[in-house]
């Protein structure tokens, strides 16, 4: 997503207008909606007698959004030393952390060892002092993993993801298998340069694609097999240079074709470099002059956002499938009952102000949580519940600040806490950027929103200054050197580096890269991987609501297009009419 993400209101009444952001260089005005204040009264938890609820929010939802994704990294890895053993590691943590020592990153077995138990890290919480300056030293002090995954097999280079196998500079994606350079991909295999790609297999540079086989460059579809340089299909098979088609076979430029004069076109481009970009600028250009969908909202009931499928009452959200009763949540799958909330996978439900949980249920202001209840400014915790404060501990209750309590203890000392950091104004807000591990150009807030490296200190965040090692190589070969056909790349090309053509980067080709290009007849890349995400994310609008008119019925629409755009953009009715 770039640019800035603009999360505005959706279609409740609000219950509050004119509410000012309170960080000094935003100052915008935003609404807090009655279901806002509906949910954070539903959200809860007892301590004995006592109920205690979120307050309202006093920053911005992006405010809000760019804050709690500052304490993500997905796609920066270095290579350093473990702090247990001092073995070699991949890790999303540089070896300099920025905040200063200590800095505890341990390989996946040494802080997965049942012997490690991080509840000797805990201490009493001292009420002279500030809950957020004590929970960044405990915070500091507890090792992390070297990476923030969990039940992976030959998944060094990966982050954010759960019960992957043989996969390499993958994020945010689950039950995956032979997969390599992708964001959220979810139960896909054998699929290389995808964002967004649910139950897919053998797909490549695709985007927001869903149970699709064997597809290259489509976008926006579903269901779809052996399809390339597509937009926005349903049901197709065989279709090339094709939009807004359904339930189609042999279409060239959505024209029919015998199916020997399809596949005679087809292969006049498979495996050539210079022909399959010439297929993805015609490609490009098919989508200026398109029918365009006024959100890209799948089998939902009355949702607002983009990218929304098999969902209901999900409003201002972006990325989220098989979910309901959410708000401002950007990427969930199969959510419930979340607000304000980023990277929610599988069945998490009651949470607020989260990031990056799997199964979580009446959580907040947390991060990285998984198989929890009932936490409150958590860190790290697995199979937990009825803690806070806490980092890195497993299957415990009753713990604050990574101390064990009895149920009496716990009850009676967190309400004490919570009035503390209400008088500090503490209370409900998320971790600060000063206890991110990442600089924020680290960090998935400035996928969000960009910053220059003045902006980012005005702002309160680090930045990191990153030097980019150049890969140790027999060869260096411009990419334009590279010869034009599959067929004709030799093996040893792994051993070379590759010079991207437009940032002149260096770049490496795996052995089960090059045997999934030659299995499915496509060049060798020419672009630097990080080159090539930027050139899928550039394929959607930022996650920005604008109010237009229908440009067939003229009807008000809520969507990511502003007036301005050129692209032809109609309402949900009209465009049914012109597909179906």
């Amino acid at each position: 997503m770039h640019g800035s993400l603009r999360l505005r209101s959706g279609q409740a009444t609000p219950l509050t207008t004119g509410q000012t952001c309170r960080n000094p260089w935003c100052k915008a005005v935003f609404e807090i909606h009655a279901d806002e204040e509906a949910f954070l009264q539903k959200i809860g938890w007892k301590f004995g007698s006592t109920e205690v609820h979120p307050p309202l929010p006093v920053f911005c939802p992006e405010c809000r959004l760019k804050i709690r994704t500052c304490h993500r990294n997905e796609r920066n890895f270095y290579r350093r030393k473990a702090n247990l053993t001092g073995k070699e590691m991949v890790s999303i943590y540089h070896e300099d952390p920025l905040w200063g020592p200590p800095d505890m990153v341990y390989m996946h077995d040494e802080w997965n060892d049942d012997q490690q138990d991080f509840i000797e890290h805990g201490r009493p919480y001292d009420f002279s002092r500030s809950f957020f300056v004590q929970f960044g030293e405990l915070h500091k002090a507890v090792p992390r993993l070297g990476s923030m995954v969990i039940g992976n097999e030959n998944c060094d280079y990966t982050a954010g993801t759960g019960y992957c196998r043989n996969c390499y500079l993958i994020n945010s994606s689950e039950y995956c298998e032979d997969c390599y350079y992708g964001k959220l991909m979810q139960s896909c295999k054998d699929s290389v340069d995808c964002s967004y790609l649910y139950n897919s297999e053998l797909c490549y540079d695709c985007f927001s694609v869903f149970k699709s086989y064997n597809c290259v460059s489509v976008a926006f579809s579903s269901n779809c097999r052996d399809c390339f340089y597509s937009w926005n299909l349903s049901g197709c098979s065989n279709c090339c240079l094709c939009s807004n088609l359904r339930q189609k076979q042999y279409h060239f430029l959505n024209e029919p074709l015998t199916k020997e004069e399809y596949e005679r076109r087809v292969q006049e481009f498979r495996g050539s470099y210079i022909k399959m970009e010439e297929m993805r600028r015609k490609w490009e250009e098919l989508n200026k002059t398109m029918i365009h969908r006024y959100a890209n909202i799948v089998n939902s009931e009355n949702c607002t956002g983009d990218f929304i499928e098999n969902s209901k009452n999900c409003l201002d959200c972006y990325d989220v499938n098989e979910s309901q009763d959410c708000r401002y949540v950007a990427v969930g799958v199969q959510v419930k009952d979340n607000y304000d909330c980023s990277n929610m996978y599988i069945k998490p439900e009651l949470c607020y102000d989260t990031l990056g949980t799997i199964e979580a249920y009446n959580c907040a202001y947390s991060l990285f949580v998984f198989h929890s209840q009932n936490l409150l400014y958590c860190e790290y915790c697995f199979n937990c519940k009825d803690c806070f404060g806490c980092v890195g501990l497993r299957r415990k209750q009753y713990c604050i600040f990574n101390q064990q309590h009895t149920k009496e203890e716990y009850e009676k000392l967190v309400p004490q806490i919570i009035e503390q950091m209400k008088e500090s104004g503490e209370w409900g807000l998320y971790f600060p950027p000063s206890l991110s591990p990442f600089g924020y150009n680290e960090s998935l807030a400035h996928e969000y929103y960009p910053l220059t490296e003045k902006e980012t200190h005005v702002q309160g965040y680090y930045w990191r200054k990153i030097e980019e090692k150049k890969p140790v190589v027999s060869k260096t070969i411009p990419a334009a050197r590279l010869p034009d056909s599959i067929d004709d790349i030799p093996d040893d090309v792994v051993d070379w580096a590759i010079v991207c053509e437009k940032t002149k980067r260096p770049f490496r080709i795996l052995k089960q890269e090059i045997d999934f290009y030659r299995r499915q007849k496509l060049p060798i890349p020419h672009l630097h991987p990080d080159e090539r995400y930027d050139r899928r994310l550039a394929l959607r609008n930022p996650c920005t609501l604008f109010t237009r008119t229908c440009m067939k019925c003229g009807k008000p629409i809520e969507t990511t297009y502003p007036p301005e755009r050129p692209e032809i953009v109609y309402c949900d009715a009209c465009y049914l009419s012109e597909v179906y």
